[in-house]
């Protein structure tokens, strides 16, 4: 990363120099999309990816390639209405952050959530790559 150039003006801004932390209170239920999902070595893998991204800041995962940080979601998107209706916070703001990020670089075990502050709130959890990658 080349200094603040690069960082994303898809992030909430004012929380880009903080470091990332995770938070799992509107992961879905639905078994398809949730932890229950995860076999016991993919929850290693996954917590593994969680842990080393929690020693990045926001700005710092922004700034990576889509391949290795975040993919921001389109808001006419079938995943930005996915990550929607997950979204409990009581502050709905107008501008939303919400993205997806690969815990495996050349699969699509892929995380979605939103930024609020400076936590990742995840939503849906897809070790398969099925959701909307049919």
């Amino acid at each position: 990363m080349n200094g603040s150039s690069n960082i994303s003006s898809k992030i909430d801004l004012e929380f880009s120099e903080h470091k990332i932390v995770f938070a799992i209170s509107d992961c879905s239920l639905k078994k398809k999309f949730s932890f229950y999902n995860l076999n016991k070595s993919m929850a290693k893998e996954f917590v593994s990816c969680l842990k080393k991204i929690e020693k990045m800041t926001w700005g710092q995962f922004s700034g990576l390639n889509r391949k290795n940080g975040l993919t921001v979601e389109d808001p006419d998107s079938d995943n930005f209405k996915m990550i929607d209706q997950e979204n409990s916070s009581i502050d709905q703001l107008v501008e939303k952050h919400y993205f997806h990020f690969r815990v495996k670089k050349d699969d699509l075990f892929r995380v979605f959530g939103y930024q609020r502050k400076q936590f990742f709130y995840i939503t849906q959890i897809d070790p398969g790559g099925k959701k909307n990658h049919p």
